[in-house]
């Protein structure tokens, strides 16, 4: 009797389990991939929670806050009995990890008891709606068993995690706005704003700084708590080529990648594109567009982990809005001359018509496929994981180099210290020394941190301290050089402005392992002092100045050398008069900041100038600029206080009462004065609502011209914006680069060399060298001053051996030349940067650039 009622209740649960599943189509009201629907995160986010209560398939998880409040979440999917054990399997991968504790024997044992986990990663880029939608319909077909028999039975053998979006402040963006302006003039215009709040697009360069909330909530998943062998991360791309994209990518590839996932990445996207042939899919094309070449996106920077990374990219439509893309307007790819079929393109899309739904069906088939090829080679993958992971810490020891020392009493110890803590976030082991030490009769210092490469993310280290050289790709030297994808040289010290040691031989060290950054210890030393002193050279001393400002202390920069006893300062050291105010807030600081703050006798104090808080404008285009963002971002995190400029404030003819600097990051002249393109691209621009068009107009650019001229306003210009600046103001400056031709010079996105004048304020705290990050044609020539216009060259470039990482063609052309301009136009100052300083939050190494030009508008004569 007890029997029967036990499974009279388990029936009867089933029952009303499967009637309580609902479909996406019956949550949302329309079929997923509808014309003209889309559900947005927090609909989609409903539905996750929903699959979760009603199916022991399927565990809703959140893991992280977003950049705008959010709760950002994966779902994952498996058999009942591994969502039951998962903590059990988690622990396997963990130790499949790392082979120093791992015999190979018990690897092939763990291999065959454990499941592969596998990641895909959905919607970084907001426009990109595609995948978020398709992971309601992948994930439901699982959780109600409707999906094939191969697919279901996968889940046996495979730990599935789902990330519908991981960036969801942006998808709702994009819907909102999309429904706002659905069949209206305005449908299909581009938002006036980035659709992540401070990178827009470049939310898929930030996978190896991980400046983004949303970065570091996906990699504590993937390098951390559950790393996985297989992460996809699934884009889209333009509408009128292939219609997917699956690995393996075009050349070049990186050298420090294993083979082996090179291999896999061949074996899994040709499972892909066949299983998908077999279902009639066709333009689906291999090895070009892409290539795996830098760890900035999402879908590379696991290659450098001992995982399989893939990409796929998907055709796009507009947004949900179907498109019509006849057969003429098919285009071909830099690597097809012809539209027809090739060994890597053997069905072509013809042309037709295209919708949201075209394009859910061929991620649905592709993300099936990946599931079941997973389950197909678990146990190998699996062992090929401890396996891949074995050989990087074979090659740590073996190889050249062996280690890489890291001193964290350098010029800038705060910024020394977040290069060890981005380094822990992407899974690296960081070693300590508390005490000097000596290899090969050299003595290195007491507080350095030690990174070993016999690691099983050795390769990983590997490639981010050493120089790339992006292979020249050309046939011929008399080709056009062939561009990168984005970046060619990303060495992350010469980035940040980090001084390191390569240790080549082989030596031992007691050294405790860190579990955190091991920042310095904050505090005062000395307490008779009639000044407190922060030595020039950290960027936090600028979080150090604003926070002191805010608190309205009066304080100093040194404007030259100033020597007291035996300690010398640099120019831009800054000095804080001591009272009983400033006692406790430096103090205070100094903890919060890990700051080493002295207090000193200063008797002359001739060489002093007083630092006035500066009123900061930030100008924001509406057509939205990722420089802008990163801008920003960068300007909270060091606790700058500003305003975001639009349009409609440079109408102000007294822009001076509100602001003592504005600052126009990088962007084409005709966007800042017009909001539109010129030339060929002005006839394909679509128009925004009224509110959001224009640039600050001719009238803006008088105004700006008179806060500088007249009011003595300070204008820093970056990147493209200075030949706005050089143009629109009639600066007595040329940029050398604007009209020469790729042929003959040629710097993607790499670090160039460059000689600083550091005793100019901008220059302040600079070593006489340094490392800046060049992307655009951008040189400087200035002229021989007159009258009320003058001009300082705060950094040029050198005569020989320029670049130190990436590519560069034609470096003669930046022989000389001028990096940084501060231009005096009569009453006030123009300040070009040539090349982006703080390029999406990630040249730390001359963020001082920015900040001293900001600061450097309060110094008082």
């Amino acid at each position: 009797m007890k029997k029967n009622l036990l499974l009279f209740v388990i029936i009867s649960f089933s029952f009303l389990n499967a009637q309580s599943l609902k479909s996406p189509e019956e949550f949302l009201g329309f079929k997923v991939g509808a014309d003209y629907k889309i559900a947005d995160y927090e609909t989609i986010q409903k539905y996750f929670k929903h699959l979760s209560q009603f199916s022991n398939k399927i565990q809703y998880e959140e893991i992280g806050k977003t950049s705008q409040g959010r709760d950002m979440f994966m779902a994952l999917i498996s058999s009942e009995e591994n969502l039951k054990n998962k903590e059990r399997y988690r622990e396997i991968v963990k130790k499949l990890s790392d082979p120093r504790k791992l015999s190979e024997d018990d690897a092939k044992q763990l291999a065959k008891e454990g499941k592969i986990v596998v990641l895909v990663t959905c919607n970084i880029h907001s426009t990109e709606i595609a995948s978020a939608q398709m992971s309601m319909e992948f994930a439901y077909q699982l959780a109600a068993c409707s999906a094939s028999e191969k697919s279901n039975k996968a889940l046996s053998d495979v730990i599935f995690i789902l990330m519908p979006s991981i960036n969801p402040d942006g998808t709702t963006m994009i819907v909102n706005w999309y429904n706002k302006y659905l069949n209206t003039e305005y449908d299909g215009a581009n938002m006036p704003y980035l659709y992540h709040v401070y990178s827009g697009h470049d939310n898929n360069r930030d996978w190896f700084m991980f400046n983004l909330k949303e970065t570091q909530n996906v990699v504590k998943i993937a390098f951390h708590e559950w790393m996985p062998q297989i992460w996809l991360d699934q884009h889209q791309m333009g509408s009128t080529g292939a219609r997917l994209f699956v690995v393996p990518y075009k050349d070049p590839l990186n050298p420090n990648v294993n083979p082996l996932i090179w291999r896999w990445q061949s074996v899994i996207g040709g499972i892909t594109a066949l299983d998908m042939e077999k279902k009639n899919f066709t333009g689906i094309i291999t090895q070009a567009l892409f290539e795996g070449w830098w760890q900035g996106p999402a879908s590379d920077c696991g290659l450098w982990h001992n995982q399989i990374a893939l990409l796929s990219e998907m055709a796009s439509c507009n947004i949900a809005s179907p498109i019509f893309i006849d057969s003429s307007e098919v285009r071909t790819t830099q690597e097809l001359t012809t539209y027809d079929i090739r060994t890597n393109y053997p069905s072509p899309w013809r042309g037709g018509w295209w919708r949201l739904r075209n394009i859910v069906d061929y991620e649905l088939a592709l993300t099936y496929s990946l599931l079941e090829t997973s389950a197909l080679y678990k146990e190998e993958l699996l062992l090929n994981y401890y396996k891949m992971g074995k050989e990087a810490v074979e090659k740590g020891k073996n190889e050249k180099p062996f280690a890489y020392i890291i001193p964290r009493d350098q010029k800038d110890p705060h910024t020394t210290s977040k290069m060890i803590e981005v380094l822990q976030l992407g899974g690296v082991e960081v070693h300590f020394s508390e005490k000097e030490f000596k290899i090969d009769n050299i003595i290195y210092p007491a507080n350095s941190y030690i990174i070993f490469n016999a690691q099983p993310n050795g390769r990983y280290v590997k490639d981010l301290f050493e120089e790339q050289r992006y292979p020249d790709l050309r046939k011929s030297r008399s080709e056009t050089p062939i561009r990168p994808y984005d970046v060619a040289g990303w060495t992350l010290p010469y980035l940040m402005g980090v001084d390191f040691f390569t240790i080549d031989k082989v030596f031992s060290l007691e050294a405790k392992i860190l579990s955190d950054a091991n920042y310095q210890v904050g505090e005062v030393s000395g307490s008779s002092g009639n000044y407190f002193i922060a030595q020039a050279g950290s960027n936090i001393n600028s979080t150090f100045i604003n926070k002191l400002q805010k608190e309205n202390i009066p304080l100093n920069w040194n404007v030259e050398r100033i020597r007291i006893e035996q300690q010398e300062f640099a120019e831009g050291s800054v000095f804080v008069p001591v009272n009983e105010k400033s006692k406790k807030v430096v103090n205070d600081l100094a903890k919060e900041l890990y700051l080493k703050i002295l207090s000193v006798d200063l008797v002359d104090k001739s060489k002093l100038k007083e630092l006035k808080k500066v009123r900061v404008g930030l100008y924001q285009s509406y057509s939205a600029s990722m420089d802008e963002g990163w801008t920003r971002l960068l300007l909270e995190n060091y606790a700058f206080e500003f305003k975001s400029m639009f349009n409609k404030d440079f109408k102000n003819k007294k822009l001076k009462e509100q602001f003592d600097v504005i600052i126009i990051p990088d962007m084409n002249g005709d966007i800042i004065k017009t909001g539109k393109p010129s030339g060929d691209n002005a006839r394909f621009y679509r128009p925004k609502p009224p509110e959001f068009e224009g640039g600050i107009e001719k009238e803006g650019v008088e105004n700006l011209k008179l806060f500088v001229e007249k009011e003595g306003g300070y204008l820093i210009t970056i990147g493209q914006a200075c030949n706005f600046a050089i143009e629109d103001f009639g600066l007595r400056v040329t940029n050398v680069l604007k009209n020469v031709k790729s042929d003959d010079f040629f710097c993607p996105g790499s670090l160039i060399r460059m000689n600083v004048n550091n005793s100019n304020p901008i220059g302040f705290g600079f070593d006489a060298e340094t490392i800046g990050y060049l992307s655009d044609n951008i040189a400087f020539a200035t002229t021989i001053p007159f009258g009320q216009y003058d001009r300082s060259v705060v950094a040029r470039y050198p005569t020989s051996s320029l670049l130190k990482s990436g590519f560069l063609h034609g470096e003669d052309y930046l022989f000389r030349r001028a990096a940084i301009v501060d231009v005096k136009q009569k009453n006030g100052h123009v300040i070009l940067f040539g090349f982006k300083v703080q390029n999406r939050h990630q040249t730390f190494g001359t963020f001082k650039f920015l900040f001293n030009a900001i600061h450097s508008a309060g110094l008082m004569n």
